[in-house]
């Protein structure tokens, strides 16, 4: 029980220390990022048809092809994603998470966060986006994404990858956004 323990403690640390800034990746981890986000993106489109609905009419969105999340007692989750306008990419966002509390075991999964109109996403921008108790998040299934309502300005959608987690949550949540335009589309 005890390597137990340190082992999930060990996956929290790399979550965290694992998700610096996007600014120092070089080219061909954009590109990656880029690829993987793209693939995300697809599953979540695939796995319920709204989604791409619900892309389109946002102001912007970022999706984080894969956040990993661990916690024993005191959690840490942490991602790299790619930041859309317009169709466009504009950029790369990081996703820092850390909490405290009743909860136990570790995910992976996507998420994207849809901005509603040009004060959320400049919110978000500045780095003045964070989700606190309040936030919660929509599980892509069948129908569920289009049920999802803008709350403050942003929709979170998730994608369960793998893994058991109890006490799950996205509160807590803080990004930050660096500018850098790719030649794709989305």
């Amino acid at each position: 029980m005890k390597a137990t323990l340190m082992s999930l403690l060990a996956v929290v640390a790399m979550a965290v220390a694992g998700c610096e800034s996007t600014s120092g990746n070089s080219q061909s981890e954009n590109a990656t990022l880029s690829t993987r986000a793209h693939a995300a993106l697809d599953q979540m489109a695939n796995s319920n048809e709204s989604v791409r609905d619900a892309m389109q009419n946002a102001y912007a969105y970022v999706i984080f092809p894969e956040v990993g999340k661990a916690a024993v007692g005191i959690g840490g989750a942490g991602g790299k994603g790619v930041v859309y306008q317009g169709g466009h990419q504009v950029g790369y966002a990081t996703l820092n998470q850390g909490s405290l509390g009743p909860q136990i075991g570790g995910e992976t999964y996507s998420e994207l966060i849809l901005f509603q109109n040009q004060s959320s996403f400049s919110n978000f921008q500045s780095g003045n986006l964070t989700f606190g108790a309040d936030a919660s998040a929509t599980v892509v299934k069948a129908g569920a994404a289009a049920a999802g309502q803008f709350v403050n300005g942003t929709r979170v959608l998730i994608l369960p990858k793998g893994g058991l987690m109890a006490g799950a949550s996205i509160n807590g949540q803080k990004f930050t956004y660096t500018a850098g335009a790719a030649s794709d589309e989305r």
